[in-house]
């Protein structure tokens, strides 16, 4: 792979742009990898911010790894463990696995799963952070074997642009079939921005002229509906809905 030669690149963002299943995505993404020095890739999905079940909505999906160590990955739910994935939410460019190994804040549970990972003789890789619409979020991992050298800056930031490109197709493919938002009417929506804006349930009352009452029941629809058990979660996932300003 060259810096100079774009044609790969643009064949795969052209390839998302048009992808209307999942099946296609992933053969383009299969296609664009097998140019570049990545011989192993991996791509966990978040669900939208706050949303029910987070963590059983995760989606992992890798290619190139040793099949044993994706089957125990999955079995055991080590995304829960793997720092790459932690460490990646909060960074805002690629960063090399063996970067992230010195980083102070890793836990016990961290650095056990990277003896396991050590175990499996992936070599050194790039964490990429991607984001996407209403905290849809995520985290690919490519590994260059071991043994392998590091990519040019040049070939790390392509590689960058063509996961962030992936991961909005994905997500644009994904909610286009899921079912509509939770619909709330509008009181109900109104309440909702009084709560994020963390008046209290008096304070809604006399703003909206309403009785208490009316207030608790309109704010047990919400919870409800948006599947949450107490205010701040109802507040995030209306925002992560767009159900909140």
């Amino acid at each position: 792979m060259s810096g100079c030669d774009l044609a790969p690149i643009f064949e795969y963002v052209d390839a998302c742009n048009r992808a209307t299943r999942m099946q296609d995505l992933a053969d383009a993404a299969r296609k664009y990898y097998a140019t570049t020095p990545a011989r192993e890739t991996s791509y966990h999905h978040y669900p939208a911010f706050v949303s029910p079940g987070m963590e059983e909505g995760l989606r992992v999906l890798a290619t190139g790894f040793p099949e044993d160590y994706v089957r125990e990955y999955n079995r055991k739910k080590l995304w829960r463990v793997d720092p790459f994935v932690r460490l990646a939410a909060t960074a805002t460019a690629p960063f090399f696995w063996s970067e992230g190994l010195r980083d102070p804040s890793l836990s016990d549970h961290e650095l056990a799963y990277l003896e396991y990972m050590r175990g499996a003789n992936l070599g050194d890789g790039i964490a990429v952070p991607v984001y996407g619409p209403r905290g849809r979020n995520g985290y690919c991992g490519l590994g260059f074997g071991r043994g392998a050298p590091r990519p040019a800056p040049d070939v790390i930031a392509e590689i960058h642009w063509a996961c962030q490109i992936g991961h909005l197709a994905y997500c644009r493919i994904l909610t286009s079939r899921q079912p509509g938002e939770t619909a709330l009417s509008a009181r109900e929506k109104e309440i909702l921005g009084w709560i994020a804006r963390g008046q209290t349930n008096n304070e809604i009352a006399e703003t909206l002229h309403i009785s208490r009452n009316t207030v608790e029941t309109y704010i047990r629809r919400c919870f409800e509906k948006l599947d949450v058990n107490d205010r701040v979660s109802a507040a995030l996932r209306g925002m992560a809905l767009g159900m909140v300003d």
